[in-house]
């Protein structure tokens, strides 16, 4: 598993949903634009040994659809580090950079609308101790619209690269681990959003992911949202699944993993400029090891975390209008780890009217 793919298994992914929550979806080919987006967020990660801070900036450029992402990682100063040999889950430093861009088709096509393709490109580095591994990855999603325009279809496919150092250990099973200096793979997903009524969205999505050094994956995704108008409020509930089980060969530290993921957000609305959101998730891992006199491992978080956003602009919740965010949540794994997070940014348009 490359570091990565460990950090995001990590750190809930409903962390990172609010510290980039202040983003959203491209517009239509057809509406010009040419106003420009700046995010950024602010998040710090603590448990008992480590704290650590993660910093995150994006500028979306809308009248072509380009965006830059920034983020960094790094730990603070620790008050416990005598173990050495224990590895923190907050320890180590990470950069990444991400590139994307959506742009229109002009294809005759009667039953395809606002055919768009959104090519990307990312980078992130990790150094953690005497471990240093560098990512980068390439792909481009196809959408179009469907249905009167109630149905978006996204063809998305992504190349993977990661170099690594190489380690030399010996398994329980008495095998020799030599892990391999350059990793690749190819990912390849179809998603969906189905705006059923007014009221009613919900999403899904399937993908392959082929990796040289682990079992093909397989992910699974569903999510809807409805809005509450009695309450003037939104209730969020998701799950997802993931699967990359079979022979794992001596090129790898970890075994076959099996993974369930579920969540719940309730999004209230409170006067014209407020929204508080609070949240669970509820996560299971496990992971199989390749010994067969290996031990079965399973890692549980139960993450509890709530969000209170501020429009800056009256009635404008459906235009563009600064914002700002706090985040807070704790969650805590099975193996008895408790972290505790704290994220605060914001959005601010520029350019506007042009």
């Amino acid at each position: 598993m490359n570091s990565a793919e460990h950090w995001s298994r990590l750190i809930p992914p409903a962390v990172i949903i609010a510290i980039v929550a202040t983003s959203s979806p491209s517009l239509k080919a057809e509406e010009p634009s040419s106003k420009t987006r700046a995010d950024g967020a602010v998040a710090l990660y603590s448990d008992a040994n480590t704290a650590a801070m993660l910093e995150s900036m994006t500028v979306q450029r809308e009248s072509g659809r380009l965006k830059l992402g920034i983020s960094r990682r790094h730990p603070l100063a620790s008050s416990s580090s005598d173990e050495k040999d224990k590895v923190d889950p907050l320890s180590g430093n990470e950069t990444g950079l991400t590139l994307s861009g959506e742009f229109p088709l002009a294809l005759d096509q009667s039953s395809l609308q606002d055919l768009s393709i959104a090519p990307r490109a990312g980078y992130l580095t990790n150094e953690s101790g005497a471990t240093k591994s560098k990512s980068f990855w390439t792909g481009a999603a196809l959408s179009a619209w469907t249905g009167e325009q109630t149905i978006r279809w996204t063809l998305d496919i992504q190349r993977n690269f990661a170099d690594a150092t190489q380690l030399d250990v010996t398994d329980i099973d008495g095998k020799r681990i030599l892990t391999p200096e350059r990793i690749g793979g190819t990912s390849i997903g179809i998603n969906w959003m189905h705006l059923a009524t007014p009221e009613f969205l919900w999403r899904g999505g399937v993908s392959v992911i082929s990796r040289d050094d682990r079992p093909e994956a397989h992910t699974a995704s569903l999510e809807g949202r409805y809005f509450v108008a009695p309450a003037n409020a939104a209730i969020h509930a998701a799950i997802s699944r993931f699967e990359n089980s079979g022979t794992v060969r001596p090129v790898t530290l970890t075994g076959s993993i099996e993974a369930t993921s579920t969540n719940v957000e309730w999004h209230q609305k409170v006067g014209e400029r407020v929204i508080v959101a609070p949240g669970y998730r509820w996560y299971r891992e496990t992971e199989i090891p390749r010994a067969s006199n290996g031990i079965r491992k399973t890692l549980g978080t139960d993450y509890v975390y709530a969000s209170l956003r501020y429009r800056f602009w009256r009635d404008y919740w459906l235009e563009d209008s600064p914002e700002a965010f706090l985040t807070a949540g704790s969650y805590q794994t099975s193996s008895g780890t408790r972290i505790w997070q704290f994220a605060a940014g914001g959005s601010f348009y520029f350019n506007q009217g042009n």
